[in-house]
């Protein structure tokens, strides 16, 4: 994988490099945090309300508004979607129109993470650490959400409870150590005898375990709510641990995304929360200070994306059933914040995209999962026909 300045030149640091080593090498690296949203929003509860339509079932109690230079579909019983533009929507970059080629939340998945349809090739925040980040000793941080690691499974590392407990040697109990070092010993000999990619794989991960086990002595956070997740991906990320991490947000109590039924109450709820916590994030991220110098959201772009969106129209039990058709928000460093880019059409239909500029283009492509993947390796200087293959990335989004 190129890096357009390089990224990457010199090689490799050692894999046994010790927390100072990395955080001196993180210096003037990037992370990304994939916000998942999962069941498929409803966009014009919030980015895209089309109040210009007759076709759409809109919320009958949001009105027109305008923060920080984003507009949005403003109501009284989500004040968190305008409190965030408020104070984070100069930082913010909305999407609207993104085509995401499927209306099954497994498939949608696949493709919004991916690109791709099929399970062989890995998600983007997977692809992004190989590219960027293998050397470092928890390339790709899965702390809550989907995984699609397709043949990079040595980058990723899926976060519990368990895991760092384990880490911290203080799981399973009663620990029989003399057991520990035979089977370390059995397995370091078959890596080091097989050719087999997973044997590699584990090699790999293995090496990592020291810095993981130092890393977890430090950190005593657990992850059971979405703010101690949180703090683990600001954690990671300012320990220079990770390049990239996802995190699925978090729903309220009998309420989800996925409205095929009281889509008022359900999206209203899930909106509020989630905004709510996307401030939490940010100011999270901002108040931590990142390796090298400034905040760690100077650092980081938060990706915030669902599988699908939703019908224009409602259905016969007040519900919104799956639309192919859905929006995003980049967050933080280096996006050209303020902004809405991309659109749709009077009846939710995704527009063309003018990539050099950000505006409707219905004379240009649509843009899709896959330009969506080229856009983000942009913005960490790799080479989008090599991280993303056939996408066109949208250029005008970044600072």
């Amino acid at each position: 994988m190129t890096s357009r300045r390089g990224f990457l030149g010199g090689g490799l640091v050692a894999l046994a490099a010790g927390l100072a080593t990395r955080r001196a090498r993180a210096a003037e690296e990037q992370f990304l945090l994939v916000y998942w949203i999962k069941g498929g929003w409803d966009q014009t509860y919030a980015f895209d309300p089309h109040f210009d339509s007759d076709f759409v079932d809109r919320d009958p109690a949001s009105a027109p508004a305008e923060v920080s230079g984003i507009p949005f579909a403003d109501a009284e019983d989500r004040p968190a979607v305008k409190a965030f533009f408020t104070e984070w929507g100069s930082r913010t970059a909305v999407l609207n129109g993104i085509a995401a080629g499927s209306i099954s939340h497994d498939v949608g998945t696949r493709l919004m993470l991916s690109g791709k349809a099929d399970l062989s090739t890995a998600d983007l925040p997977t692809r992004l650490a190989a590219a960027c980040g293998s050397s470092l000793a928890v390339p790709h941080a899965v702390v809550a959400g989907p995984s699609l690691p397709g043949e990079l499974g040595g980058v990723v590392t899926r976060f519990d409870e368990t895991l760092l407990a384990a880490a911290r040697g203080e799981r399973p109990l009663p620990r029989d150590e003399a057991r520990d070092v035979r089977i370390r010993a059995f397995l370091d000999a078959e890596a080091a005898a097989a050719s087999d990619p997973a044997h590699a794989e584990w090699a790999l991960a293995a090496a990592r375990l020291p810095t993981l086990r130092s890393f977890a002595q430090e950190y005593r956070g657990g992850v059971a709510s979405e703010a101690d997740r949180v703090h683990l991906v600001a954690a990671l990320f300012g320990a220079g641990l990770s390049r990239t991490a996802i995190l699925s947000g978090a729903m309220p109590q009998m309420a989800q995304w996925d409205s095929h039924v009281q889509n008022r109450d359900w999206q209203t709820r899930c909106y509020d929360l989630c905004f709510s916590n996307l401030a939490g994030l940010c100011s999270t991220l901002s108040n931590t200070p990142g390796p090298g110098g400034g905040s760690l959201l100077d650092r980081t772009r938060i990706l915030v994306l669902s599988e699908m969106g939703r019908q224009p129209t409602e259905n016969a039990q007040g519900g919104k059933d799956h639309w192919p058709t859905t929006s995003a928000m980049l967050i933080g460093a280096g996006v050209a914040g303020g902004r809405v880019y991309g659109g749709t059409d009077a009846t939710l239909a995704a527009r063309g995209m003018d990539r050099a500029t950000g505006e409707p283009d219905d004379a240009a492509a649509r843009f899709g999962p896959d330009d969506l993947a080229a856009t983000i390796a942009l913005g960490f200087d790799v080479d989008p026909g090599e991280l993303a293959p056939g996408g066109a990335p949208l250029t005008a989004i970044w600072a």
